[in-house]
């Protein structure tokens, strides 16, 4: 058995230009406690006018079984949906994910993002305990909005008081995402993609919707379990999701307890929107993985920059005006 991973990324935007260089610490990390074999494939998904230059970095990584795939070749329904408040990436990178079926062949699959890395040895052994996927469970009420949003796609209770499947990096598996695509078109008789797409005002997300569907189908005991006794959990307890004042959050992050054989768990994340610069996080984490890094164009652009911050003024604006008519 292996699994696949997929992985996607943009190179241009305001959280964007420094993908490259996280890439360059995942795959780093990757070669550093695990190795190439246990992945079939890694679909590296990127707009089509970063193929070119993607394929190019993704030169350094070709250890890995990665192949970089056209989303303009895959993903049709993006092209229905380019007014510009239409037009949210983090909306379509969860849409990338949950697609992942239809572009790998393995039951299990790992969700990456390129601010993700690993910090302990793992295995599919690690990764798959007893043939299901090790998840790292949270409270849903540490993000209600988003178990909300989803369960209003999906017109299902949220269940707030229970526990649900974190963020990024995360295991699914294929079958589970399939049912969810099934659901949403019976729902709401229309492509999956396109009723996501359509309610870009809602702030749901690839995992709330996927753990929702298979909670409502009982399923989630048959494809998903946490870690056993002794055995690491796929997350750090404490990774970088906000940078507090100052960046002092990354600053205190004391990374020695997570590089340990037995660390607690065997993925980090230092989100990218936070602001904290790659090379401080290369700096940070050089004594734990040897960092492979290579150079690459930051594409900084203020007509970009100002269409995604009109793009999220006017999203938020339709969804005020939303709320205030229901």
């Amino acid at each position: 058995m292996k699994i696949s991973a997929i992985l996607p990324l943009k190179t241009r935007g305001r959280h964007y230009v420094d993908n490259v260089g996280r890439c360059g610490i995942l795959f780093s990390s990757l070669r550093t406690f695990t190795t190439p074999d246990i992945f079939e494939r890694i679909v590296i998904v990127v707009p089509h006018d970063e193929v070119r230059a993607a394929r190019q970095y993704a030169k350094a990584w070709s250890d890995f079984p990665v192949e970089v795939l056209d989303e303009s070749l895959h993903f049709h329904a993006f092209s229905r949906y380019s007014a510009r408040h239409q037009i949210r990436p983090w909306h379509r990178q969860q849409i990338i994910k949950l697609a992942a079926p239809e572009l790998i062949s393995t039951e299990y699959f790992l969700v990456l993002d390129p601010d993700v890395f690993a910090t302990r040895h793992f295995d599919l052994d690690t990764l798959l305990p007893d043939g299901r996927a090790l998840t790292y469970f949270q409270p849903r009420q540490r993000e209600p909005r988003f178990w909300q949003s989803s369960a209003k796609v999906l017109e299902q209770p949220a269940y707030l008081e229970r526990d649900g499947l974190w963020w990024t990096p995360a295991l699914l598996s294929s079958t589970l995402c399939r049912h969810l695509h099934r659901r949403l078109e019976e729902l709401h008789q229309a492509n999956w993609m396109d009723v996501l797409l359509s309610r870009y005002t809602l702030d749901w997300t690839e995992y709330t919707l996927y753990w929702l569907n298979a909670e409502r189908e009982g399923l989630l005991e048959q494809y998903h379990q946490g870690p056993g006794a002794g055995m690491p959990n796929l997350h750090v307890e404490e990774s970088i999701w906000f940078s507090g004042a100052n960046g002092k959050n990354f600053a205190q992050w004391d990374a020695t307890k997570h590089f340990t054989p037995d660390a607690e768990g065997i993925f980090a994340v230092v989100q990218s929107n936070t602001g904290i610069r790659v090379d401080s996080v290369v700096q940070k984490l050089a004594a734990y993985i040897p960092i492979a890094s290579q150079p690459y164009y930051r594409h900084r652009s203020l007509r970009l920059k100002t269409a995604e911050f009109y793009s999220a003024v006017a999203r938020r604006a339709l969804g005020a005006m939303h709320k205030f008519k229901v």
